[in-house]
């Protein structure tokens, strides 16, 4: 019997909500806090280059999950910028990971939501899937954040009220204003030695579709 990538994506999904069952993680089937950053090569990016995880030398490394159509990552979209913003003038690196297939998840629709959403840091496309496989990425948005040693230390939510973007344009708050910051106090947490508490925090979002 032969199952659509669609409903193969929503039973992994599904699993996840299930109780009793034993994951990497307590909310990822595949990482688990203190797992190394998966390795990857030479990934397109939206500003016409490449990058490998071995360019990546901040003393902490953000990934997160990201797909164009998505309005759990549009809702967001303002607010990564703004972390980006946060931690600047620290060591610290963000990149943006696309894998999903369909037109306006790919490298070109890319370059445009980058553009038109202000992106200021590094967004890339994966044709392989890899990355979001070995990440154990179920969901855009979801982030993933690594020390000095590339060993995770955070993965979940952005803040404790994930955004949307609404069909009239404006943005909606799952549980009003955030008022917990679970990535930018990872983030800090990590840079002054300290571990990451919630080191983890179930993601919201779309399902991302692997093939």
């Amino acid at each position: 019997m032969q199952f659509s990538r669609q409903v193969i994506s929503f039973l992994i999904a599904m699993l996840l909500t299930l109780p009793g069952i034993s994951f990497a993680g307590k909310y990822n089937m595949v990482m688990n806090i203190g797992d190394p950053m998966p390795v990857f090569e030479d990934l397109p990016t939206t500003n016409d280059d490449t990058l490998s995880s071995a360019d990546l030398e901040a003393s902490v490394v953000v990934l997160v999950s990201l797909a164009n159509h998505c309005p759990w990552v549009q809702g967001m979209d303002q607010g990564l910028v703004e972390l980006v913003n946060q931690f600047r003038d620290m060591d610290v690196r963000v990149v943006g990971f696309a894998v999903n297939h369909q037109e306006n998840d790919r490298l070109p629709a890319m370059q445009e939501h980058a553009m038109k959403n202000g992106y200021n840091f590094t967004y890339v496309f994966d044709e392989s899937q890899q990355l979001g496989r070995e990440l154990g990425a179920t969901r855009t948005p979801e982030y993933f954040v690594f020390n000095a040693q590339r060993a995770l230390v955070y993965m979940g939510l952005l803040t404790n009220s994930p955004a949307r973007k609404t069909r009239d344009g404006s943005i909606s708050f799952t549980n009003g204003e955030p008022d917990e910051f679970y990535v930018a106090d990872a983030i800090a947490d990590t840079l002054a030695g300290k571990v990451a508490d919630p080191a983890e925090t179930r993601a919201h979002g779309c399902t991302v579709v692997y093939e």
